[in-house]
């Protein structure tokens, strides 16, 4: 899994070098590198090449909210197909973390794997007139 890059050390108008720009958002110099395929915009007319801290920080924040899908109230995460899936037949069951807080668990409709949603006990209204729930124990 990707870890998240704090752009909050770099200077929006200053230029880093790809080892100045990894030091500073805490990655290998060869990530920065890679990056440049992804967008990233570089100066690379001269030797050293150089990058914008704005476009640094631009970049790395549309990188960052690209990854984040909020599922619609009818789906849930499926962790094989790592998107948000409907539970299959809609049956899922609550298990209770803490009084207030539990999770909703069920198998995916397209490939049977474990899917999951935290959901409070005060919002379990909203979802049963989506999902058919039995509430479990917990252990």
């Amino acid at each position: 899994m990707a870890k998240r890059v704090s752009t909050r050390r770099i200077k929006k108008h200053r230029l880093y070098t790809y080892i100045e720009a990894g030091d500073a958002l805490g990655v290998t110099p060869q990530t920065v590198r890679s990056w440049r395929s992804g967008g990233l915009q570089v100066m690379a007319t001269s030797k050293p090449h150089y990058i914008l801290g704005d476009a640094l920080i631009v970049f790395v924040n549309s990188r960052q909210t690209k990854r984040r899908s909020q599922p619609r109230l009818d789906q849930m995460l499926c962790f094989t197909c790592n998107v948000p899936k409907r539970p299959m037949g809609g049956m899922v069951d609550y298990i209770p973390i803490t009084e207030a807080r539990g999770r909703l668990t069920g198998f995916c409709e397209d490939c049977e794997g474990p899917i999951h949603r935290f959901a409070g006990m005060a919002s379990l209204d909203k979802f049963e007139g989506i999902f058919e729930i039995m509430i479990k124990n917990a252990t």
